[in-house]
Formats: C-alpha cells, structure tokens, sequence
C-alpha cells in the first residue's frame, strides 16, 4: 500500500489519503465496481456514497474523478496519478473538478449556479466532476433544483453525492444515482492502518495503547488517524513523543483505567449510590472525559447483554453480571444512553451521572444488601446474596469458618511460616492466578498492585487507586486472599493497602473484549422506546428481548 508523502506539516489524514482505488482500505467491494465502469467506459451520470464519516467517501469521489480524467489510464481502470491531470487533482488545482460542502452550501442559489455551470464545456478534463459533500443537508428547494440537473443531465457531467445521513436524501434523488454502501472499517484493518503510518512516521506504539485509539477510533479510519495525531502531539510531559505508551493515550485523551468503569457499575448494581457518587467526582477531579467514560461503560453493558442472549453469562468477566438479566440490563443501557445526550449540553458536567445514580438507586434498590457483588455467586434477583452456589462463594465460606474454628492455630503458624516478600514476589503470579477462581476483579486488581512487603502478618500493597484499595481489603477479598496464602504458603495471611499515586503510569487497565459492532450476531427485531435507544448505540436493533 502506498501513500503520498506530502510535507511533514500535514495532518496525518491528509498526508496518508489513499490516491488510487487499491489504496482504499476496507472498501475492496466499491473499488472493484468503479475500476471495471471505468477501464468499460461505462460511466453512470450520478453516484451516491452513504456510510459513516471518515470511511474513504470523499477520498473515492476524487480517485473517480481522477480516473475518468487521467491522461494515461491504466487497464484496469487505475489512475496513473503521474499525468498533468492526475497531479493537479492531488493538488487541489484541477478546474474541472468542482468540490461543494453542502452543510456551509446548502441553498437553492448555489444549485441554481450549479445548474448554470454545468452545461459549459471542460476546461482541461474529458469530464466535469462535481462532488457535493453531506448532500443532505440541502434544502428541499435546492434538492428540487439539483433533481432537474440528474434528471437531464449534460454528457461531459458526473456528479457524486456523499452523504452520512441518507434517510434524509429524497427517495427522488436517490432513484437517479448508482448507490454504493461504505462499511466501517474492522479492528484487523485500523490496527493494520495504524502500524503502517506509525511506521513511515518512525512512531513506536504500544500494542495495547495502539488497540485503545481502534477502539475510540469506532471503525472510522480518519478518526484514528485524527486520534494518532492528537496523541503524538499532545504528549508535553513525555521525554519521547514518539514512543506511545497505553497510559499516554489514556492522558492524552482523558480516558478512565477501565477498573473504574467496573466499580461504577458494581455499585450502581449493588445499590451503594454513596460510593458511585464519590467514583463520579474523582473522575472529574481527575479531568477524565466523562462522555468517554459512558460510551466505554456501554461497551460494557453491551457486552453483558449479548452474554445473556447466548446463554453465556456464567463465563463473564464481570462478577456482577450474574445479578443483572436481561430488563435490568436494558434499563441500565437505557439510563446511560439518557446520560450520554444529556452530557452534551449539561450547565454541571457531573449531573447527568448523578441523576443516573439517583434513578438506578430508585430502580436497583438501596444498599447492597442481597446483592452480593464480592463473589461470583448466583443471586435470585435482589434476595439473599447466600443462595448462590459457586466455588468461590464455597471456598470464601470455608475460609469464614476456618477462620472461627481454626483461630489459635492460625496465629502460630503466622509466627512460624509467614512468608517473606522475596517469597512472595517468587509466587506472585501462582497467588494471583488462584484468586481468579474466587473472584476475577480481585484478580485484576491484584494484578496491577506492587509488593512494598510484608509486616505484623501483613502483606503491604501499593496501588494507584483509592477503589483499589477499597476492593482489596473488604471482608471477602481479605478471605480469599488468606485461602490462597493458606494454600501455597501454609499460614494464612492479612493484606493492607496503600495508595501510591506514583504508580499509576505502570497501570494498564483490565482486560475487556468489547464486541465490534461489525462483528455483533444480534439480529434486527423490536421497536419500544427501549429498544430504539439501545439501536442508537449498537447500530441495530436487537431481536425477541
């Protein structure tokens, strides 16, 4: 794949803009069909390009308006992109291409000049090319005007529409053009994207910190490119700018570690609205983009509820998945679906998510109490969180009553075999692997703590966050981790916490599959409010829920 090399000073979008149709990623389908009309001679008056913005529509209206100009053609329709033509098209100086933005242009006096200009000859090409960008936001007069030029059109025209909305174009409109559909791009071929630009840019990127700007890129090619852009130059306080790190990408784009939206979740679920209110003010304390933090917690949400839909809600990662079928999961969607518009225009940041708070206590209950989000156990609804019957709730419970009945022999052998902290950082990842069986996010958690050492008895962690420490040593984390200790070392064990702002650049954030929207199998279905707002978010609606 080949790119122009254009000054340094350009943005990358711009200086990495494909310029023949095989450069075009992900849009291999409308390549093809353009290539053959073009190498056939068989032009079409009009085309409409719809898809998602930063797709390539723009990008393939002038390689079209290239190759039917181009001066020396190449057999298979291509573009040579050496001829007098093909370079002034490049550079924005070919005259009988003609670019109009609809959104700054929309009136019926531009068409109407449209209209004039359109019958007068080429001036340097076989073809007048007209592109007329987001054509949807045309006036109805001005779309009147503009269906009289597709429906008589002069032989040496060829207008190209492209348009994100097309539910907004006139079905008059649409019946005279050749349509073409342009996907959003997979995770596969932005990553592919990045690594090729990273590399001509001589920037090194993390894997992890490269699959976070796909994910915010949300199949668009030109955002992620936008986003490397941003990231390169955003970084002031970085020695290297052009080695990214996974935690940079995070600062730079005010994103939340991911533990955070799974503890805002936890509580919400469990009903403990004081410690979701406390997680929503730290977030703005630490200036992360609270839109961002929604649209990852719908990623979530999205995830726990095609779970449910296959059946597979006993392999999820989240333990908290376990209380929510699928109307809660809906309402939970719904409420932060509500909350992402109202961020958009809200006079206090914050209060979009503290309303969310106030309604999910209103619906979820007040208190944890019956919903047991410590362990990975079962809970018929809002009962009583010891109906579940888990391994870990079992183990966890062992733990309790080995605890009572095992008091004295437990302080001898703390005196006799507790282990060192070079012990324990030998075993460290063996302690860490056992605990995911009691419960994955103390794992997770665990994962990204440092040893400090061990006192009194005590295992001594440093870690990045206050809701770190908060999971660690409540009551059931404390018993899985001395049954694990118990196991590999003989002699359970305390813990004690404490939090170490100096760490939180060697943080990486838990690991979370987010279903691409390419990729989702739900199917189209219903049509209640609910479920509309849901198709908001995952571009679909979902069936028989």
């Amino acid at each position: 794949m080949s790119f122009t090399l254009d000054s340094m000073s350009k943005v990358l979008y711009r200086k990495y803009r494909s310029q023949r149709f095989g450069e075009l990623i992900g849009q291999e389908h409308i390549a093809s069909i353009l290539k053959n009309a073009v190498a056939q001679n068989q032009i079409s008056h009009a085309y409409l390009f719809y898809g998602p913005r930063g797709l390539g529509k723009t990008s393939t209206a002038r390689i079209l308006a290239k190759a039917v100009d181009c001066l020396q053609l190449q057999p298979d329709g291509e573009p040579c992109c050496k001829c007098e033509n093909c370079v002034a098209i490049q550079e924005g100086r070919f005259l009988d291409l003609i670019e109009i933005d609809a959104a700054s242009n929309r009136g019926i006096d531009q068409i109407r000049e449209l209209k004039e200009r359109i019958e007068f000859s080429p001036t340097e090409g076989k073809y007048k090319v007209y592109i007329i960008d987001e054509v949807h936001m045309l006036t109805t007069e001005a779309f009147n005007a503009l269906l009289k030029t597709l429906e008589e059109p002069p032989a040496h025209a060829i207008l190209i529409l492209a348009t994100t909305e097309i539910h907004k174009v006139p079905a008059t409109i649409l019946s005279r053009c050749q349509r073409f559909d342009f996907r959003l791009g997979t995770d596969d071929e932005i990553a592919a994207l990045l690594d090729k630009v990273s590399k001509e840019e001589k920037v090194k990127i993390e894997e992890d910190a490269r699959d976070l700007i796909v994910t915010n890129a949300r199949g668009s090619y030109r955002d992620a490119l936008s986003l490397l852009d941003v990231i390169v130059s955003g970084q002031k306080k970085s020695k290297n700018p052009r080695n990214i790190t996974e935690e940079e990408v995070r600062a730079v784009l005010g994103l939340a570690d991911s533990t955070m939206a799974y503890f805002f979740l936890e509580k919400i679920v469990s009903g403990e609205g004081g410690e979701a209110l406390d997680l929503i003010q730290e977030l703005a304390q630490k200036g992360v983009n609270l839109g961002q933090f929604v649209k990852f917690v719908l990623s979530v949400l999205r995830e726990i509820l095609i779970d449910g839909l296959k059946g597979e809600i006993e392999g999820s990662e989240y333990s908290f998945a376990k209380n929510l079928d699928r109307e809660k999961t809906l309402k939970l969607i719904n409420l932060f679906v509500e909350a992402e518009r109202s961020l958009k225009d809200a006079v206090v940041p914050t209060l979009p998510l503290e309303v969310l708070v106030a309604d999910s206590i209103a619906y979820f209950g007040e208190n944890s109490e019956g919903v047991d989000m410590g362990t990975d156990s079962r809970s018929g609804g809002q009962g009583s969180s010891n109906s579940g019957n888990s391994k870990a709730s079992k183990s966890i419970g062992a733990v309790s009553s080995k605890k009572k009945s095992s008091k004295s022999s437990t302080k001898d052998a703390k005196k006799s075999k507790v282990p060192t902290a070079s012990q324990v950082k030998a075993k460290w990842g063996q302690v860490i692997k056992e605990i995911r069986v009691y419960n994955s996010h103390l794992h997770a958690f665990l994962s990204r703590a440092e040893i400090t050492g061990v006192e009194d008895g005590k295992l001594k962690l440093a870690v990045a966050f206050d809701f770190h420490k908060d999971r660690i040593e409540c009551a059931k984390s404390k018993d899985a981790i001395a049954e694990v200790f118990l196991k590999l070392f003989g002699v359970a064990i305390g813990v004690e916490c404490e939090v170490d702002d100096s760490i939180r650049s060697n943080v990486a954030p838990a690991d979370v599959v987010i279903v691409s929207e390419a990729k989702s199998s739900v199917s189209s279905g219903g049509a209640s409010n609910i479920y509309d707002s849901v198709a908001e978010v995952f571009g679909e609606d979902i069936e028989d829920i």
